[in-house]
């Protein structure tokens, strides 16, 4: 199952690691430099990001690593020990290392080691300490989806979760780009037990996807058939409008004209 969750994160890594780096870390490169991200001598490692920090003074620039884990694993500060001997073997410069925890609650993993000949420690970020406004509000699909791990406060699950799908339906055309979007989002609303909260509301506002890959689908819990594509159009426009979007909202979702949302919002006062 962790292996869905790396994917995702792998798959959009390039897209939310500046954010992350600027909101989170409060690390504003000034460029960034490939290195080999697979560490091969006598251990073989590829980090999750790994990418050479540059500064007009080269006296600056550093290696900034970072790891994304599910698990709580009580022995990661050996992996991330192991990681920083090899890379300063083979770059001799600082390294900032950071891992952020996405499993739920807080992380409880060891983070340094205090020998008599050997000091070492990274730092921990715990997702669902982070505002998930911190994110929510972003341009990219890729960093909107990370809300559903971050903290809520005092906000109602489902606002949190509507607000999330409103951003998507806002930064996306209703192409493949949002049912990749979609279709991640409810992989990782898994990390907070949130998924059938997420099918509710993605049944509501119809933000639909490949339903052959459903889960809801495989399970046997779509209730009926789609008839054609007019009533499936008409419900859909029904059921936002009943939910409260607005006309624009609605347009985008569904690509459809302002005249048949009002067509079909008449028909709601017969």
């Amino acid at each position: 199952m962790s292996q869905d969750y790396d994917k995702i994160f792998k798959e959009n890594i390039e897209e939310i690691i500046l954010p992350l780096a600027k909101k989170v870390l409060n690390i504003d490169p000034e460029g960034l430099e490939e290195i080999p991200d697979d560490l091969q001598h006598t251990i073989e490692r590829k980090p999750d990001f790994l990418k050479k920090v540059i500064h007009k003074n080269s006296k600056k620039d550093y290696i900034l690593h970072i790891e994304f884990q599910v698990v709580d694993e009580q022995e990661m500060v050996y992996r991330m020990l192991e990681y920083y001997a090899l890379l300063l073997r083979d770059y001799e410069i600082e390294l900032k290392q950071y891992v952020f925890y996405i499993g739920k609650g807080k992380s409880k993993m060891p983070t340094q080691i205090n020998h008599k000949k050997l000091q070492f420690s990274f730092e921990v970020i715990n997702m669902q300490e982070i505002d998930y406004r911190d994110f929510v509000n972003s341009s990219k699909t890729e960093e909107v989806i990370l809300a559903i791990l971050a903290d809520f406060g005092k906000d109602k699950t489902q606002t949190v979760i509507k607000t999330i799908l409103e951003r998507i339906i806002t930064v996306t055309e209703p192409n493949l780009k949002r049912e990749k979007t979609v279709r991640q989002l409810e992989i990782l609303s898994k990390l907070r037990q949130l998924q059938e909260q997420i099918i509710k509301a993605l049944n509501t506002m119809a933000l639909t996807y490949d339903i052959k890959n459903d889960i809801r689908y495989k399970e046997g819990k779509l209730e009926g058939k789609l008839e054609g594509k007019e009533e499936t159009l008409f419900l859909s426009t029904k059921n936002m409008l009943l939910n409260g979007f607005s006309y624009e909202q609605i347009k985008k979702a569904l690509n459809v004209t302002e005249d048949y949302i009002k067509k079909v919002s008449a028909s709601l006062k017969k």
